[in-house]
């Protein structure tokens, strides 16, 4: 990259590098690296075509460029990915948020409109991308995300104060409910680990570095349903919604495991855009 390198010329290159490499969306990936570099936004790379990059913009593209050549993804490199409108910090420590999981969000913001929670439980937090976004979108309710990874909940309560909610979460170390003070909510959420074994051996190099514990869930990729539907009801008050994000093909199975504990009924399961079902709505039952 030492001829005079233009913006448009750059974001050619680029393209056809990331594309040799294997990355699905080189063109976007460019572009979003690139804005970074430059602080501004895409549609400025548009306007600015014949715009020449200076050495200091291209040394700092140029490492971005190595590191999503070797595929860590674009989230990883800023530190940043944005859910639900809202920026999330990100690191090795926390799984990136993904969009099938505002599905997830949506489900329940959508349930708020007939049953609006005053507290919610998000199991399994990580990056706090959930509960944050239900407290940013519901300004009445006050929620708690429990993880096992201290290292999680450092960036969860990071990305807590960054959004000015907390004030209104609480953050715990726990493996599922086990280190929950005793109490009840009104809503219980969660995106577990669901990839299977199998899974795991076939994941894009670009998930392997988010943290094996938040992608696995046993050789079937149940394990984690199992301890949420068996430890949960003690934190739900009767009539209160749980709703998990599932994997492809896991919509029987994971309604099985929680009405078969007796506490819960299944209300509904939901598509995503892409016709996979993703998200399952539980009531937890008045009387078990």
């Amino acid at each position: 990259m030492n001829k005079l390198w233009t913006i448009g010329s750059l974001l050619q290159w680029t393209q056809e590098y990331f594309a040799q490499k294997g990355v699905d969306t080189p063109r976007l990936d460019a572009e979003i690296l690139l804005a970074h570099v430059l602080q501004k936004e895409r549609i400025y790379l548009y306007a600015h075509y014949d715009q020449p990059m200076n050495p200091p913009e291209l040394a700092a593209y140029r490492e971005m460029v190595k590191k999503r050549a070797g595929r860590l993804s674009v989230a990883h490199i800023l530190g940043m990915k944005a859910f639900m409108g809202l920026d999330f910090q990100v690191t090795t420590d926390v799984l990136v948020p993904r969009p099938e999981t505002e599905m997830l969000v949506e489900t329940m913001l959508d349930a708020a409109k007939s049953q609006p929670p005053a507290s919610i439980l998000d199991i399994g937090t990580g990056s706090g991308a959930i509960i944050l976004s239900l407290l940013h979108y519901l300004p009445e309710a006050a929620g708690t995300g429990v993880d096992i990874s201290p290292k999680a909940l450092a960036v969860a309560r990071q990305n807590g104060e960054a959004l000015g909610l907390a004030n209104r979460v609480t953050w715990v170390e726990s493996d599922v409910c086990a280190a929950l003070p005793e109490q009840r909510f009104d809503w219980i959420v969660s995106n577990p680990p669901y990839l299977t074994r199998d899974d795991m051996e076939r994941l894009q190099p670009e998930v392997r570095y988010d943290p094996p514990q938040a992608l696995f869930g046993g050789d079937d990729g149940l394990d984690a349903y199992r301890r949420i539907a068996e430890q949960s009801p003690a934190f739900l008050r009767p009539g209160g919604c749980c709703a998990v994000e599932i994997g492809a093909g896991q919509t029987e199975d994971v309604v099985r495991i929680f009405t078969d504990t007796g506490a819960y009924g299944h209300e509904k399961t939901v598509t995503d855009y892409g016709g996979i079902e993703r998200v399952i709505l539980f009531i937890r039952k008045e009387q078990m």
